[in-house]
């Protein structure tokens, strides 16, 4: 009873101090933040879709990070693995889904609405799967996992 007690108690009080928490940070900021967007901005991948399309880092980050949430949803376990292993900062990506839009990405119509919400037209999802494909078979993607992607993501 007593071990229980003091579960509960410290679950209310994580859950107590989370919306302050949140509520800071959106005013001041978060070092978790700021790391998120310099692993962003220095990702190979992110570089090469804002080179190629003329698109802010955020936008790029957004975007992969909707097609990969979506291929990870549709990938087998190996092939997830196989994906994670190649995209440095993976998590940071699929963090730059805007509005907590990337726990719902499951679909090509959730990705487009990603899309929308970054500002970015869902036609451009035409120019970033060639782009993240290219980027992974410079990293030595195996074919199974290229075959996977581009069958998903049609």
């Amino acid at each position: 009873m007593k071990k229980t007690l003091i579960l509960s108690t410290l679950a209310l009080s994580l859950t107590a101090a989370a919306p302050a928490n949140a509520f800071l940070s959106s005013l001041f900021g978060s070092d978790e933040e700021a790391n998120t967007e310099q692993v962003t901005a220095s990702n190979p991948l992110v570089g090469m879709l804002t080179d190629n399309l003329g698109i802010s880092a955020d936008q790029a980050a957004g975007g992969a990070g909707a097609l990969l949430a979506m291929a990870g949803n549709g990938l087998s376990s190996s092939e997830n693995s196989e994906l994670n292993s190649m995209i440095p900062g993976l998590e940071s990506l699929t963090g730059a889904i805007p509005g907590g839009l990337g726990s719902m990405i499951s679909n090509m119509d959730s990705v487009k609405t990603a899309f929308s919400a970054l500002g970015l037209d869902p036609a451009l999802i035409a120019q970033f799967t060639p782009l993240i494909t290219q980027y992974l078979t410079s990293q030595d993607a195996s074919s199974g996992l290229l075959d996977s992607l581009t069958s998903l993501w049609k």
